[in-house]
This record gives structure tokens, sequence and C-alpha cells, in this order.
């Protein structure tokens, strides 16, 4: 009889041998670890996996692993587990993807930054700051639109005017 059962053995309540198949995977020093694997696969699961005679003890071992990582993120995440995970993690790997062809698309810009036109360099019509053909080209604009919908006209009607057909039952206040 071992003087420190493993943590299997301790919460199954079972003696611990030199032959026990938990112990060199579930060490007295970490009862938690078993403990998220026995809540999730149960001890008769991890049983049936350690005692597969065609693992090798490496193979054992990461078998454990892969049990222990699996658990903790079933007791995360229990809907989606281990594969929850890969989404975030392949969420957050698209996102610096996309940063890193935009900070190439910067470098580009930067670099053939004497070849794009500046807003500097681009002649300003002489009649552009002139407030007098601005007023003109709002007349012009109000004319084209009719005097039925002028800016300082409103409208209460709900219906189309009669040129479009719609039917104006209700009279119009200037």
């Amino acid at each position: 009889m071992a003087s420190n059962p493993c943590s299997a053995c301790k919460v199954l309540k079972s003696v611990c041998t030199g032959e026990c198949i938990f112990a060199p995977y579930f060490p007295s020093t970490e009862p938690e670890k078993f403990d998220r694997v026995h809540r999730i696969f149960g001890a008769e699961n991890v049983y049936k996996i350690l005692n597969n005679e065609t693992f090798s003890p490496l193979q054992r071992e990461h078998a454990v692993k892969a049990l222990n990582y699996e658990a903790e993120a079933r007791i995360h995440d229990p809907v989606t587990g281990c594969y929850g995970m890969y989404l975030a993690y392949e969420k957050i790997l698209n996102n610096l993807k996309e940063q890193i062809v935009s900070a190439k698309n910067e470098i580009v810009v930067t670099k053939r930054s004497d070849k794009v036109p500046q807003y500097s360099d681009t002649p300003m019509p002489e009649d552009f700051l002139m407030t007098q053909n601005h007023e003109d080209f709002l007349m012009t604009q109000n004319q084209q639109m009719g005097d039925n919908h002028g800016a300082d006209e409103v409208s209460t009607s709900a219906t189309p005017p009669a040129s479009l057909g719609g039917t104006n039952d209700t009279q119009q206040t200037p």
C-alpha cells in the first residue's frame, strides 16, 4: 500500500496500490485534475482509456492531458467546450490577419505618398467662395423642382399630388 494515495483513489475511496493505473497521471498533489476529468467523463471511462493495452505510457500521458483540457473547457462552456475555444481563437486570428492586411495597405500608401494627390495641390475655382453664384444655383434648383415643393412651403397632405396619380382630398395651407 502506498503511503500517499493518488487523487483518483482518494475520490473513489479505494486503496491505491503500486499497480494503480491512475497514479502516474493523477498525483495526490493535483486533486482538482482528477476531479474535473471524473465529473465530465466519469472514472470508468478514464479507466478504460488508460487501461488500453495499445497505448504507450507517452500516449497515455497525452490522453490524460487531452481529457483534462477538454474537461476544463466543458466546465467553462458546457455547450461547445473545446470547439468554442477554437472558434474564439479563430476569430482572434482572422482579426489579426485583417490588421496585417490593413497595415500592409497603409505601408503601400505611405511609400507612394508622393504620387497621391494632396488637397492642397487641387486648384480651386475663382468663383467658389462667391455667395451670389450659390444663391443663383439654389434659385435655379427651386424652379426646377416646381412651385408646389419649394423650401418655404409645408405640405399637410399624406397622399401624393394629383399630378402623380394620387387623390388630393385635403386642402393644403400655405
